[in-house]
């Protein structure tokens, strides 16, 4: 299943956000609301929870990646 970014700032106030730390690892697996990654929008920093339980099989966003709510962050298992 693909995990996609949820829409957690002011996207048409703020623009896209950055993404600037994962928490986990390929492999790694996270449980529903854990810490997934970071993400910062106009120089404030939110952390992303994982919206469910799983294995991490591949990152598809990059770290310092400007991205958009609905955009696809990991695959998960």
């Amino acid at each position: 299943m693909i995990i996609k970014m949820p829409a957690i700032w002011n996207f048409d106030e703020l623009g896209k956000a950055v993404l600037t730390q994962w928490y986990v690892e390929e492999g790694n697996t996270i449980k529903e609301g854990g810490p997934l990654c970071q993400i910062m929008a106009a120089k404030v920093t939110v952390e992303v929870p994982s919206p469910s339980s799983g294995k991490i099989i591949k990152f598809i966003a990059k770290m310092n990646e400007e991205i958009s709510p609905g955009d696809p962050l990991i695959e998960m298992q």
